[in-house]
């Protein structure tokens, strides 16, 4: 596996991982009306749209050249008071699950934000989303929660996070 720093070409590789794990995650937690109508091109459109902007998106590629997941790391984009920086997605597909890529993509975007001088960090994971445990074994605690429209529905989401942005930025990624 190999992380990466995402380019426009990847739009397309970065979408179908963005729709295919919202439709696998979050099935029986999203309103199934909402999750049948992603499309591909829709997110392949936006995720290029970043990309042209210049967002930092890192992708983590298999052996084979397939995008299986990908991490954005930002400025925290609230303006919150106690965390600088944000993962705000982190996605990987079904398969590559539990083979350490969303921890490399996590502490591959630690790694960015401490390099621009950011200390702290906040993830926000819907409540009942099977990854709030994936946060909490790399030392992420749960101290925010607010709701968050998806579609016509308000959803609790929590704010996983880290007082010290080097808990995560110093583990090892085996992709490096």
């Amino acid at each position: 596996m190999y992380i990466r720093k995402a380019n426009i070409y990847d739009s397309m590789g970065i979408a179908k991982v963005h729709v295919d794990v919202w439709k696998s995650a979050y099935v029986g937690i999203i309103d199934n009306v909402y999750l049948n109508e992603l499309s591909f091109e829709k997110r392949k459109k936006s995720w290029m749209n970043q990309l042209n902007k210049g967002s930092l998106i890192y992708v983590a590629e298999s052996k084979n050249g397939e995008i299986v997941g990908f991490a954005t790391p930002c400025v925290e984009r609230n303006n919150h008071k106690d965390y600088k920086g944000e993962i705000s997605a982190l996605y990987v597909l079904d398969k590559y699950q539990g083979q350490g890529v969303g921890r490399d993509l996590l502490v591959k975007s630690a790694k960015a934000l401490r390099n621009s001088n950011i200390k702290s960090l906040i993830v926000w994971v819907l409540k009942d989303n099977p990854s709030c445990k994936f946060y909490e074994s790399l030392g992420g605690v749960a101290k925010e929660s607010k709701l968050t429209r998806i579609g016509e529905k308000d959803y609790v989401s929590i704010g996983y996070v880290w007082e010290d942005i080097n808990i995560l930025a110093d583990h090892t990624c085996d992709s490096e």
